[in-house]
């Protein structure tokens, strides 16, 4: 590591957590309440079945867990037997997830059958097929297909000897698909250090997340805050009817259209409110929030997260140009600095940048457009071909292509929703029959149920 933090890993952080406030809670999702004692001894027994695996050090374990404790907990262990968690979205059918398996060069799996309706043993015994160097596809939970093997929680803790991991891969959107970005320690420290800073977290304090922590947002607005301050971290599937914020500081983490929806069903006063930006700066609500304060998180694609909290509670503030602290006085430490190409596009550097991402200028382009640049800052839009769905990005050119390949289309397109950045429209003559036909394709369903009836004057005129 650099100056910017200590040399210490995300793993230890945990360990020490967990060694200071045994008995204290740690995790709540809907698949589990756990204390720190008890996720700790989870933590060492799935670290050693997936060392019993014998993989190469620092394999890619590809990770298809909804937002909950099997996902934190397979992330931890994964990162303690010395290889790279890949986390994938549950939203992916069989051809997504056997086209990032092959880039991420995925060795094993991780999944689990305690999803909803959903199979995703049976998914990821397909993937598996079809994908050679993944040599060991896993899952939680009873009833699983041939081919996959069983994987436990609770159990008798056996020390695995802990090996420094290079770090979590994200994956983002690409023409050809997705390509991944790893994040080492400090990385991810970076960006947790500066929402945590921005929202004045404290230590012990309780962290509240609609966003899984599967991608560099999630990661750092969420389980790199929770790590630092060693509270309780709560993981929500759905916008919850009630948040028990009561008897300690609370820290609600949300997409930002959906802040306030959140933020309305805490039951007391929050310490803060945090809003992800995934389709660059948006106007969102925040006067009525009750909480000490609101703070914005762009994620800039799988480059940075930068984390501003609000002057004004009615609208987001700019980003500013060139260094960004976390928290405040001369020595708080840099996260990220910005500047402008001559394009007009957002340049970032720092300790919060992957290095194998800077061009030789010393900078990396995010691709981002700078729009309203003043002097208060800027406001960011991402690239056009990039279509953010909430959390969910991907290439549009590249869907396109899919979309028309498994199915007679009349057009697709994307307009702006208010809730989610952006929605796909597809129009079709036969929508039922284009929705299966997607589904077939092996497209995620998210896509095959954006499919509407043709208006026969429009596709005229086309």
């Amino acid at each position: 590591m650099s100056g910017f933090a200590p040399d210490i890993a995300l793993s230890a952080l945990f360990q020490r957590n967990a060694a200071a406030r045994p008995g204290d809670c740690a995790l709540i999702a809907a698949d589990g309440r756990y204390t720190y004692a008890e996720a700790a001894n989870a933590v060492a027994h799935l670290a050693a079945q997936i060392a019993s695996f014998g993989l190469p050090a620092r394999s890619s374990v590809a990770l298809l867990l909804p937002n909950g404790c099997e996902l934190v907990l397979s992330l931890l262990a994964v990162m303690q037997c010395g290889h790279i968690p890949v986390p994938m979205p549950v939203a992916w059918r069989k051809s997504d997830l056997v086209r990032a398996c092959r880039e991420a060069e995925a060795a094993a799996l991780i999944t689990t059958a305690h999803f909803s309706d959903e199979r995703l043993p049976e998914l990821a015994a397909k993937a598996a097929i079809e994908v050679f160097e993944l040599s060991f596809p896993c899952a939680f939970g009873a009833g699983l297909p041939d081919g996959i093997l069983p994987l436990s929680i609770s159990g008798e803790a056996v020390t695995v000897a802990a090996s420094p991991s290079p770090g979590i891969a994200t994956l983002h959107p690409s023409p050809g698909g997705v390509s991944f970005s790893l994040h080492g320690d400090e990385e991810l420290l970076a960006a947790g250090l500066g929402v945590m800073l921005a929202a004045d977290m404290r230590n012990g304090d309780s962290v509240v997340s609609a966003v899984a922590p599967s991608n560099l947002a999630g990661l750092g607005s969420g389980f790199v805050p929770w790590l630092l301050c060693g509270g309780t971290f709560s993981l929500l599937s759905d916008i919850p009817e009630h948040i028990d914020a009561s008897g300690e500081r609370c820290h609600v983490v949300a997409p930002a259209p959906l802040l306030e929806t959140m933020c309305a069903a805490a039951a007391a006063p929050l310490a803060s409110a945090i809003g992800v930006h995934f389709a660059g700066t948006a106007e969102t609500g925040g006067v009525d929030i009750v909480a000490e304060r609101v703070v914005d998180a762009f994620a800039v694609a799988e480059i940075c997260l930068i984390a501003l909290p609000r002057e004004d509670r009615a609208q987001p503030r700019m980003i500013p140009l060139g260094h960004i602290q976390a928290g405040n006085g001369a020595a708080a430490p840099v996260v990220v600095e910005t500047s402008i190409s001559e394009s007009g596009r957002m340049l970032v550097r720092g300790a919060m940048i992957a290095k194998d991402a800077v061009g030789e200028s010393g900078w990396c382009d995010t691709g981002y457009a700078s729009v309203s640049s003043g002097p208060s800052g800027f406001a960011i839009l991402p690239p056009d071909e990039i279509v953010a769905i909430g959390a969910l990005r991907f290439s549009f050119p590249d869907m396109e292509r899919r979309i028309l390949a498994a199915a007679l289309v009349s057009s697709v397109e994307t307009i702006a929703d208010p809730v989610l950045g952006s929605r796909l429209v597809i129009r079709s003559e036969r929508p039922a029959e284009t929705s299966r036909a997607l589904l077939d394709a092996g497209l995620p369903r998210i896509i095959a149920s954006a499919v509407r009836k043709a208006d026969n004057a429009r596709t005229a005129a086309g």
